[in-house]
């Protein structure tokens, strides 16, 4: 062999020693090491306690998927076990987020192409509390220590990032809000294989000129809202839906509270941006009075109600946010209700505006609108103000008072026809 065979063979034989080495050296290397980097990085990034807590390793394995060359590259097994994330300083509780183990499989030749591609993620039994104290103080908003520092004519970064799937067994979030006065605990479970929407609401895809999402996870919620026992149930679609701008985003649930229930079908479009909202939407309880608590929305007492319609809202209106419950059919009572509605915010308050039709109009159920008692069970409303006064005999004027206090929270612009 000549002398420049033998150096050839040595420089090769060299780089598959390296190469050899460099793999041992990742299979064998104690991940554990950098966990208090990671922690104190993480951390101070974030302006709250991050914690690995438990084992944190890489297992490197060769992809069946692959073929070809790429077969024989390894790629690298994550799993961190323990992980905690706590709750910024002006939040007394300590942990906002616990999962007892996530995996993740990274693949080695797309940082190549400065990309960060994950093909899947598994979160194990996360476990989420969010809490809201005031307007301006809840843990859901993050100020990142780099924010700050960042230069707005920065270039934007030559990396990028994509991941395919996320998944997870049964996750729990519980909401403490004290604005809205909620207290619920959502447990979500993923369901057996994904339902198509068409599935659910049964009607092909009618009105939808999008294709929609799958729904991929159950959800039981259960706790208190503004007062008022809540539970309900529901269904949601995949958790990378949430980021597809093109795909809208499937929900349905039934819920109750007190004896108020809503149940809706539909989807919401760009979800993470509050796109827009598309539902067929059905309302009933004691009266309408009592869906003020629930949606903000001032309505008058009634006797016993049913509504059933379709919910179109949008949230990036110039001057605010804008539903419109169009073509809705129901009852007030005995007597028949049907119509459009459009409800808007804005300055110098919102303002509610559409038209009524009853075909059947029992004078008796307009007897709460104008103060006189209509013979029905308390609603919700009513039991606030105290024990209900019946209307005397022999009186006609109405005899019960008219409650002022809320005359000043949206104005009203309403046709009728019966």
């Amino acid at each position: 062999m000549s002398r420049t065979r033998k150096t050839v063979a040595i420089i090769l034989g060299t780089i598959v020693v390296l190469i050899v080495l460099f793999f041992i050296v990742l299979a064998t290397f104690d991940w554990n090491r950098l966990k208090p980097t990671i922690n104190q990085k993480v951390s101070a990034e974030l302006n709250r306690p991050f914690a690995i807590r438990g084992d944190l390793g890489v297992v490197w394995e060769r992809q069946p998927g692959e073929s070809g060359w790429r077969s024989w590259i390894p790629w690298p097994h994550v799993h961190a076990e323990d992980i905690v994330l706590g709750n910024p300083p002006d939040i007394p509780q300590v942990t906002m987020v616990h999962l007892p183990r996530v995996e993740a499989t990274l693949a080695p030749l797309a940082l190549l192409s400065k990309m960060v591609y994950l093909p899947w993620i598994k979160l194990e039994q996360p476990d989420a509390r969010l809490i809201r104290l005031s307007e301006k103080t809840n843990n859901w908003t993050f100020d990142l220590a780099s924010a700050g520092s960042s230069e707005k004519d920065a270039a934007p970064s030559s990396w990028s990032f994509r991941l395919d799937n996320i998944l997870f067994d049964r996750g729990k979030i519980a909401v403490d809000d004290k604005v809205s006065r909620a207290d619920v605990t959502i447990v979500v479970d993923p369901l057996g294989k994904p339902l198509a929407f068409s599935e659910v609401t049964g009607e092909k895809g009618k009105g939808q000129p999008q294709k929609v999402g799958d729904y991929v996870f159950g959800l039981q919620a259960k706790g208190s809202y503004n007062g008022q026992p809540l539970s309900g149930s529901g269904k949601i679609g995949g958790m990378l839906a949430l980021r597809s701008e093109g795909t809208p985003f499937p929900l349905q649930g039934d819920f109750r509270s007190g004896n108020t229930r809503v149940a809706f079908t539909g989807t919401v479009s760009d979800p993470l941006n509050l796109g827009g909202v598309d539902l067929r939407l059905k309302f009933s309880g004691d009266s309408l009075g009592d869906l003020y608590d629930l949606t903000g929305v001032l309505l008058p007492d009634t006797p016993a109600f049913s509504t059933d319609g379709h919910l179109r809202a949008t949230f990036k209106e110039k001057n605010g946010s804008r539903f419109a419950y169009q073509d809705f059919n129901g009852r007030i009572g005995e007597s028949d209700i049907h119509g459009s509605l459009t409800y808007s915010t804005g300055k110098p308050r919102p303002k509610l505006e559409g038209d009524l039709e009853s075909r059947q109009l029992r004078l008796a159920d307009l007897g709460p609108l104008i103060g006189v008692d209509s013979g029905g069970k308390g609603s919700q409303t009513e039991r606030r103000k105290g024990e209900a006064s019946p209307q005397p005999a022999g009186k006609v004027l109405p005899y019960d008072r008219f409650e002022t206090d809320k005359w000043q929270v949206m104005d009203a612009d309403v046709r009728f026809k019966g």
